[in-house]
């Protein structure tokens, strides 16, 4: 049932991520506009759900706190990770935030107990030299060039261009890193509340709220370009089904999963996203549709390619050796 359950959120995740990258090249221009929509809407139905289902009496405050701990990391990760979107495409974004089995396997180790084997060692250095091989610019990335003109400003002009793009393209990486970090770091949290007893729909409600106020915090200052974007009905469309109902229903899935399976191993499963994503961005940017820009040539797509397999594959091994 686990592996339902992680896949049918890796496959909604894959339709949050191509609605992330579409609004933020294309409609939002910027990070704070996506970030206060996220935050209001995880705030309504957070809130909601908490005040129905509430919280156990009885729980240890270290349990009670464990899911606004998790929410507070997955909102840091969902924040690095929309601002490291802003520089690569989203193949190659979401491939490298999905890094995080490597940091769950650590950190599951280290706090829950769970052993790692020599081959699943292996697999996670696979991972590793996946996301390495896909953060390399081989390719040209259209949507790169352009995203890198707009964040050119007047403070940056003094810069020589190619040393702004040598500065942009290796902050991406690291950007989605410490994305991976802090998502492993809220799965391992969040399943050890779990496994203090706390009901699935009370940690998903305080995690909600938590993350809604991070993203709010974060989004405070986009709210003129958020109302003039939403004032477009396709705009407002991909608002409401990309960035308010699928993540719910993600993140509530996934969380169903790790309530009835190994942390590590639904981590891994989660991990198949980058090859959706890859599928929906390839489709989707196409030159008739062209609807998300991404670099579609045949060595892009052999680079691309080559490392989400290898990224999948080393999730994948690390879940059934």
């Amino acid at each position: 049932m686990w592996v339902l359950l992680a896949l049918g959120s890796s496959l909604a995740f894959c339709f949050v991520s191509v609605c992330d990258k579409r609004l933020l090249s294309f409609h939002l221009n910027g990070v704070p506009p996506l970030c206060l929509w996220c935050g209001m809407s995880g705030l309504l139905y957070g809130s909601v759900l908490l005040a129905v289902v509430g919280v156990p009496a009885g729980m240890p405050w270290p349990a009670a706190l464990a899911p606004v701990g998790a929410g507070l990391l997955l909102g840091c990760s969902v924040v690095l990770l929309f601002r490291g979107m802003r520089q690569m495409e989203a193949s190659r974004a979401v491939a490298i935030s999905q890094t995080n089995p490597i940091f769950v396997a650590l950190l599951a180790l280290l706090f829950l107990g769970e052993r790692i084997a020599p081959a699943q060692w292996a697999a996670i250095g696979l991972v590793v030299a996946g996301a390495m091989l896909i953060s390399l610019r081989l390719f040209p990335d259209s949507t790169y060039e352009r995203i890198r003109a707009l964040q050119s400003g007047p403070a940056s002009a003094a810069v020589p261009r190619g040393i702004r793009a040598r500065l942009a393209a290796g902050q991406g990486p690291l950007l989605l890193v410490l994305a991976a970090l802090c998502a492993g770091s809220s799965f391992v949290v969040a399943k050890a509340a779990l496994n203090a007893g706390m009901p699935v729909l009370t940690v998903y409600s305080m995690q909600q709220v938590t993350v809604g106020t991070v993203f709010f915090t974060v989004g405070l200052t986009g709210g003129p370009r958020l109302l003039a974007a939403a004032r477009q009905p396709r705009v407002l469309a991909i608002l409401f089904l990309g960035e308010s109902l699928m993540p719910a229903v993600s993140i509530l899935l996934s969380i169903y999963a790790y309530s009835v399976g190994p942390v590590s191993l639904v981590a891994a499963m989660l991990a198949t996203r980058p090859l959706f994503v890859f599928i929906a961005s390839t489709i989707l940017s196409r030159v008739r549709w062209q609807l998300l820009d991404e670099s579609l040539t045949p060595r892009a797509l052999l680079v691309k390619g080559a490392s989400i397999i290898m990224i999948v594959g080393g999730v994948s091994a690390i879940s059934i050796v």
